[in-house]
């Protein structure tokens, strides 16, 4: 499959942080991961299974947050793995990430479904 996407080209002047409202204060990563370990622990599984991949994974647990993906750590059996997915396109805030998480589950159940 091809990326029809067109690449951005940065000058060399070009930073490519974000900026300061955009980023996720440590204590909101740790709250939407608490939240989503404790509430959710399906759909972090869904994540792993369908966006990473990772079919024969059994549990997965989220570690971090912020506006350009997640990481989650994946339990296959006995073996366990730190993976990060990054998102298509940058939220803008926190307050974007419950919508998004949200659309990302639906993407996951997609990728399953032969």
């Amino acid at each position: 499959m091809t990326d029809s996407s067109p690449e951005k080209a940065l000058s060399p002047d070009q930073s490519t942080e974000l900026p300061p409202e955009q980023d996720f204060p440590a204590e909101v990563s740790a709250r939407i991961c608490r939240h989503m370990n404790q509430d959710h622990s399906d759909a972090v599984l869904l994540y792993a299974q369908g966006l990473a991949g990772l079919q024969t994974a059994t549990a997965a647990q989220m570690e971090a947050i912020d506006c350009e993906g997640m990481d989650l750590v994946v339990w296959a059996g006995e073996e366990q793995t730190a993976i990060r997915i990054e998102f298509e396109s940058p939220l803008g805030g926190p307050q974007d990430a419950h919508r998004h998480l949200v659309d990302l589950v639906q993407q996951a159940r997609h990728q399953l479904t032969p």
